[in-house]
């Protein structure tokens, strides 16, 4: 069995989310999953068509980045922290 790695303890959740890739198009629906201080798992349909940096909204959290991929494969993906994001623009 090998030693755990993480820096950061990860807290086992099961959440909503949104992917935001950009402000033309509707966010996608997404379940984050074991959010820690600097990142998180997401369970997304085709996370290979997800671009390296996007937006992450977790509305049940007032969470919204700016994560970056760090690992994908057929189901989710694992993200980093980058930044927070800027709040949404509100069209009148």
């Amino acid at each position: 069995m090998s030693a755990e790695r993480r820096k950061e303890t990860r807290n086992p959740c099961y959440l909503r989310a949104d992917i935001i890739v950009n402000t033309e198009s509707g966010p996608l629906p997404a379940e984050a999953h074991d959010i820690s201080e600097r990142g998180m798992r997401l369970v997304v349909l085709n996370p290979k068509k997800l671009p390296d940096e996007f937006i992450v909204s977790i509305p049940r959290r007032h969470f919204r980045e700016i994560v970056r991929v760090v690992r994908r494969d057929e189901k989710e993906v694992g993200v980093l922290i980058q930044s927070v994001a800027p709040p949404p623009v509100t069209k009148f």
